[in-house]
């Protein structure tokens, strides 16, 4: 077994740093999507920053402690543009019965599913993300030990695999409903802009959708509120952010498991 994982590893990369060094090879296209997506993220903090030129708090949180938040929800969200974003194509794959060739082939379908494309926009998202990471702590004055430092690793790998899990499940759905167009695995990646705010700002019941059915709070608030040393019971919650990555994984990986298993190929 641990023979296999190094195997599929390798060849994760290998397939991966193929379509990176593609897009690295036009300059131009590499820039102005790092740019574009560096501006659209930079417009909310614009937002962000206007509020609070004319209100020195929101509900108890300062301009750079959801700045912090802010960044701690679009690093792990490029990550996964630049390293797992080829579920995207699942719905195309099935539409047009080229999924059969994923299966026919000596590899993990899901690590071929999951190499199909990179989006080299993310790395304006990781970028941006790291300098307005940067510069919250700086204006916070937080001095942080190797502990914390950890943790913020931690919090950043288990939010890059849960929006990668989120999104492969949703993208799944293509196995029940193999049509051209659907809005669902949109609409739920979307909800990923709440992650960015606070989650105490909204009502019960976005708090409750946004920790237990698409738990996108695990990825900045929950462990936000730790590395930021808030008090309050949501720091018990904190702690576990990082296992949550992985339990939306396996749930992401029962759900794969079913879709195959409903599969009926080209002409059925």
């Amino acid at each position: 077994m641990p023979g296999r994982l190094v195997r599929m590893a390798r060849l994760y990369w290998r397939l991966q740093l193929v379509h990176l060094r593609t897009h690295l090879e036009y300059e131009a296209d590499f820039w102005i999507g790092v740019v574009g997506v560096a501006l659209t993220h930079g417009a909310g903090l614009v937002f962000v920053w206007t509020v609070f030129q004319r209100v020195p708090k929101v509900a108890g949180w300062t301009l750079w402690e959801i700045a912090f938040l802010y960044a701690l929800a679009i690093v792990p969200r490029g990550l996964v543009e630049l390293l797992a974003d080829g579920q995207w194509r699942l719905r195309a794959l099935v539409n047009r019965g080229e999924f059969d060739r994923l299966l026919v082939r000596p590899v993990s379908p899901a690590l071929q599913l999951v190499t199909q494309m990179s989006s080299i926009h993310g790395f304006g998202s990781v970028l941006l993300g790291a300098v307005v990471l940067a510069r919250a702590l700086d204006h916070l004055d937080i001095a942080w030990g190797p502990g914390q430092w950890g943790f913020l690793a931690l919090s950043i790998a288990g939010g890059a695999t849960l929006i990668a899990s989120v999104n492969f499940a949703t993208n799944c759905v293509a196995f029940w409903d193999p049509s051209a167009n659907s809005a669902f695995p949109f609409l739920v990646q979307q909800s990923l802009e709440f992650a960015k705010f606070p989650v105490s700002l909204y009502g019960r019941l976005i708090q409750a959708l946004l920790t237990w059915v698409l738990p996108f709070a695990f990825v900045s608030y929950y462990p936000g509120t730790v590395l930021l040393g808030r008090p309050g019971g949501d720091r018990a919650i904190g702690y576990a952010a990082p296992l949550a990555g992985p339990a939306v994984a396996l749930l992401a990986g029962l759900v794969w498991r079913r879709g195959l298993m409903r599969y009926q190929g080209t002409g059925h």
